[in-house]
């Protein structure tokens, strides 16, 4: 026998520890004093405290000695990767905006937009992933951009007219559609042809402050403040029954300010509410990151305590289950001019494409960077020996990409940062225990 390899443990309070086996996403709590006895062989624990022993075999703390965890780990990760029952097809209908946020990693590309021939090869790709892909329960039409609102009637309207004509031939498919917008542009004509079928919608639509705050740093090429009017869009989705994510990025300098937007959508029924989903994310690009947790803990209470459904960027870790949509396998972003990529984090240039999609609607790789992108999942020194590798799943294929030949973390944890993941798991743990 022997202890596994994704055990931690932590101290509780001052005459209590808890051990956390995060392969098993268990944890046993017992005596402080008794945690010499994790220093000794498993034989030696089993001697001397049989209903520890007992306890931690429970929870696989203590494993046979003749198994491999990561190998266990690693083929967990590979089955939900290339799970064959989903496809998620990002669209992209222009790389042009009609915003120009501060933090946006894109290049946009004014007056760009789907081309008539590159729309017929998204039909025919749809073709080809429907037809070949007799394991596909789950198909999902996502929209991004650049703003993919713009150029609806255009581009976007229309491949989503013709994903509606294949209902009817595989009706064992549950399809459903999604943009990423900033719902500036949102107006009737497009709720009303959004309405025509009752597949499953979902908008993510962001704000970056209070009215103020977001109106200093996103407005229209007239100068126009967007705060009011991406609102009045909102409230118009869930009235309508379509599943919203209000995405609040704050900082430091606009944190105080979102409370203004408790304000503005206080009028929201509770039946409505059940469609709004908010989450508050901390943009990455902020140079000092003071201390403002508390800040965002209170604001987060006071939505909760309104009925609110609410997060925030430090939810509870669990990527090798849940992982990025772009790690998995059957999923593809395909740009206005059909060049392939799979991450929607990075800008959409030379360096990120991995592919380009034909006139037959067919997905033509760039091998090596396919390749590369496959097997590059759990194979840094560093994951391979991670005690969190089971919560973490060794981080996303972009950021593996581009830490390759590194022996360091991939999302850069410290042990310190492992324990507080831990430690909010745990939290999670014991609220669903009392549940």
């Amino acid at each position: 026998m022997k202890f596994s390899k994704y055990n931690s443990l932590l101290g509780l309070t001052s005459q209590s520890s808890i051990i956390y086996n995060s392969k098993e996403d268990k944890c046993i709590i017992f005596k402080k004093e008794d945690e010499s006895l994790l220093c000794l062989l498993p034989e030696e624990v089993k001697n001397k405290n049989h209903r520890l022993f007992n306890q931690l075999r429970e929870i696989n703390a203590i494993v046979d000695s003749n198994i491999n965890e990561l190998e266990e780990v690693i083929q967990l990760s590979k089955e939900i990767i290339n799970d064959e029952s989903i496809f998620k097809l990002i669209i992209i209908p222009t790389m042009d905006c009609n915003f120009s946020c501060w933090y946006c990693y894109e290049s946009h590309i004014t007056g760009s937009k789907l081309s008539t021939k590159t729309i017929d090869s998204i039909y025919k790709l749809i073709d080809n992933i429907l037809v070949s892909n007799s394991n596909l329960r789950n198909f999902t039409l996502s929209f991004f951009g650049g703003e993919p609102l713009l150029y609806y009637n255009e581009t976007t309207k229309l491949i989503i007219d013709y994903i509606r004509t294949k209902y009817v031939y595989f009706t064992y498919i549950d399809f459903s559609i999604n943009f990423t917008t900033n719902g500036y542009l949102l107006n009737d004509k497009i709720v009303k042809h959004l309405l025509e079928k009752d597949e499953l919608k979902h908008f993510q639509i962001t704000l970056d402050g209070g009215r103020n705050k977001h109106n200093g740093v996103r407005y229209t090429i007239e100068k126009e403040g967007s705060y009011d009017r991406i609102i009045q869009s909102i409230k118009i989705l869930i009235k309508n029954r379509i599943e919203v994510l209000l995405r609040v990025n704050y900082t430091a300098k606009n944190i105080v300010s979102t409370k203004d937007i408790f304000t503005d959508i206080g009028d929201i029924s509770l039946e409505d509410k059940k469609y709004l989903k908010i989450g508050y994310f901390r943009i990455w690009q902020e140079k000092k990151k003071m201390n403002i947790e508390n800040i965002v803990d209170r604001i987060i209470t006071k939505y909760q305590d309104n009925n609110f459904r609410v997060s925030n960027d430090n939810e509870i870790l669990d990527e090798l289950k849940n992982p990025c949509y772009a790690d998995k396998k059957n999923e593809l972003v395909v740009n206005f001019n059909g060049d392939l990529y799979k991450c929607t984090a990075r800008d959409f240039n030379k360096k990120n494409k991995l592919g380009k999609l034909n006139e037959k609607g067919n997905v033509v790789w760039l091998k090596d960077k396919l390749e590369e992108w496959g097997n590059i999942k759990i194979q840094s020194k560093m994951c391979k020996c991670c005690r969190i590798l089971p919560l973490c799943g060794g981080g996303c294929h972009q950021i593996n990409i581009e830490t390759k030949g590194m022996d360091l973390c991939q999302m850069g944890y410290s042990e310190s940062d492992k324990n507080r993941i831990i430690l909010n798991r745990l939290s999670a743990l014991f609220v669903n225990e009392e549940v």
